[in-house]
C-alpha cells in the first residue's frame, strides 16, 4: 500500500517513527494534532482549514467477528480510499480503532472541506473482502473548519466529534458541519443526565397514577402508573425531555425498576387501606425488556409484597419484539405464566405483525393516542380503530385507547365497542393519595 505523500517522517527528522500507526503508516493521534497546531500557529489565525473525524461503520462487528487482526487489514485497506480525497499537503491520522482524521490547509473556501467530505463518502461505498467475504461498509464524518468553528487542533477534533455523533444519530446523513447548536445542545443533554443521576439519588422523582375508566359506563377501573420529575429549580420536567435521555444512557434500567418497585408496593398499601383491588399498568422500555432480567425482578417483587399477580400490568412496545422475537417470547411467556397482565403498547404505531400478534401472551391492546385524536374529524383513522377493535375481540383481547380529551371521541370509543380509556376527560395522572381518593368516589360517572 502506498503511504499519503504527506509529511513523513523523512520530511520532518524530528518525528520518530513511533509517531506512525503501525498498521497503516498513518499519524497517530498526539503527533498529528502537534502538526496541526504548528501549521495554524504558523499562519496566525488567517489559515482556512479543515478538519475531518471518519467513523467507518461495521468495524466493531468486523471486530468482534474475526478480530484484531482483520480489522485491521481492512483499516489498512481503506486508506487507499481515503486517497484521492486528499492533497499533498494534508494530513491523515488514524484516529482510534476505527476511525480516521483527516487535516486539510489552504482551503479557498470552508465549502471545500465538505466537498471532500462528500468525495470520501463515495469512496467508502464499494465493499471490501474479508476472509472470503464482502463486507458493506461506510463512512460518517464530522467537519470542523479553521478559524471559524476553532483555532486549535484539540478544538478542531473535538467540534469535528461533536458533528460526527450528530451524523451517526441522523441515520442517514454522511457528513455534517459542525455548528454551535450542536455543541449547545450536547452541552444540554450532559447536563441533563447530570441533573437526572442526581435526581435518583436525591428523591425528586415520583409515580403518578393516571386513572383508566370503563368506557361504557364512565366509572374507574383501574390506572397507569406514570413517571414524575421535579427539579428543585426548573420544577416539573416533561417526561419527553428526559426520558430519551435515560433511554440513550441506560439509566432507564434502574429507573423502571423503581418505578416498578413503587407502584407494586403502592397496589400492596392501597389493598392494606380497604381500596378495591384495581389494575395498575406500567412501562417497560425496550432497553429495560432487553435487560432480560424482567421475569426474575418481577418474581422477587411479587413475593416481597404478596400482592395478587394479575393487579399488575406490564406495557410493552411494538419496538421490542422484530428483533429478537424468540427471546422476547420467552420473556413474557414467563411473565404470564406468573398471572401478571400484559398489554401491547401504541398499538399500531410500529410494525404490528398478525403471525406474532397472536402468538403473544396478550392480555390486551393499547390504542395510541394519535388515533383516539385524528378519528374525531377522520373517517379514515375511526376505520382503522374499528379495525383494530374487531380484531382485538376475535382474539379475545381487551382494547384500551389512550389520550381520550374530547366527549365526542369518548362517544365514538363507546359505539366502537372499546372498553377502556384514559385521558384528561376525565383525570390528569396524580399523586397516590389522590388517586386513592378518585377510586373510592367511582370517577367520573356520566358524560355531563
Amino acid at each position: 500500500m502506498t503511504l499519503p505523500n504527506i509529511m513523513t517522517p523523512a520530511e520532518t527528522p524530528a518525528v520518530k517513527s513511533s509517531a506512525r500507526d503501525a498498521v497503516t503508516g498513518l499519524w497517530e493521534m498526539r503527533p498529528f494534532i502537534s502538526q496541526v497546531d504548528q501549521i495554524l500557529h504558523d499562519h496566525q489565525g488567517r489559515l482556512i482549514a479543515g478538519l475531518l473525524v471518519i467513523e467507518i461503520e461495521r468495524m466493531h462487528q468486523l471486530f468482534q467477528v474475526h478480530g484484531q487482526g482483520a480489522l485491521d487489514y481492512a483499516m489498512a485497506l481503506l486508506v487507499e480510499r481515503l486517497l484521492p480525497a486528499c492533497g499533498p499537503q494534508d494530513l491523515i491520522c488514524r484516529f482510534a480503532q476505527t476511525q480516521f482524521a483527516i487535516f486539510l490547509p489552504g482551503l479557498d473556501h470552508a465549502g471545500k472541506a465538505l466537498f471532500a467530505a462528500s468525495a470520501i463518502a463515495n469512496n467508502m461505498a464499494a465493499p471490501i473482502i474479508i476472509e472470503g467475504r464482502q463486507l458493506h461498509v461506510s463512512a460518517k464524518m464530522g467537519v470542523a473548519v479553521s478559524p471559524n468553528d476553532a483555532t486549535d487542533g484539540a478544538s478542531l477534533i473535538r467540534n469535528a466529534c461533536v458533528a460526527l455523533r450528530q451524523a451517526v444519530a441522523s441515520g442517514t446523513t454522511s457528513y455534517l458541519h459542525f455548528t454551535r447548536t450542536m455543541q449547545d445542545d450536547l452541552r444540554d443533554k450532559l447536563d441533563l443526565e447530570d441533573a437526572l443521576r442526581l435526581a435518583m439519588q436525591e428523591g425528586q422523582l415520583s409515580v403518578h397514577y393516571q386513572p383508566k375508566v370503563a368506557i361504557a359506563g364512565g366509572h374507574a377501573i383501574g390506572g397507569e402508573a406514570l413517571l414524575r420529575w421535579r427539579h428543585p429549580v426548573r420544577g416539573m420536567i416533561p417526561p419527553g425531555t428526559f426520558i430519551p435521555t435515560a433511554e440513550e444512557t441506560g439509566l432507564i434500567v434502574p429507573i423502571g425498576e423503581w418505578v416498578l418497585r413503587q407502584a407494586i408496593n403502592q397496589i400492596k398499601a392501597w389493598l392494606d387501606q380497604g381500596l378495591p383491588p384495581i389494575q395498575i399498568a406500567v412501562n417497560v422500555s425496550e432497553r429495560q425488556f432487553r435487560w432480560g432480567h424482567l421475569p426474575a425482578l418481577i418474581d422477587v417483587l411479587l413475593a416481597e409484597s404478596g400482592i395478587p399477580p394479575h393487579l399488575l400490568q406490564l406495557e410493552i412496545t411494538e419496538t421490542i419484539l422484530p428483533a429478537d422475537l424468540d427471546g422476547a417470547l420467552q420473556q413474557m411467556r414467563w411473565i404470564a405464566d406468573r398471572g401478571v397482565a400484559l398489554a401491547l403498547d401504541d398499538f399500531g404505531t410500529g410494525y404490528s405483525s398478525l403471525s406474532y400478534l397472536r402468538e403473544l401472551p396478550l392480555d390486551c391492546l393499547k390504542v395510541d393516542r394519535q388515533f383516539v385524536m385524528d378519528m374525531e374529524h377522520d373517517q379514515s383513522t375511526r376505520h382503522i380503530v374499528e379495525a383494530i377493535v374487531a380484531m382485538a375481540q376475535a382474539m379475545d383481547l381487551k382494547v384500551v385507547a389512550e389520550g381520550i380529551e374530547t366527549l365526542a371521541q369518548w362517544e365514538i370509543l363507546q359505539r366502537l365497542g372499546v372498553e377502556e380509556g384514559q385521558g384528561y376527560l376525565f383525570a390528569r395522572p396524580m399523586p397516590a393519595e389522590d388517586f386513592a381518593a378518585y377510586i373510592r368516589n367511582g370517577g367520573p360517572q356520566s358524560k355531563n
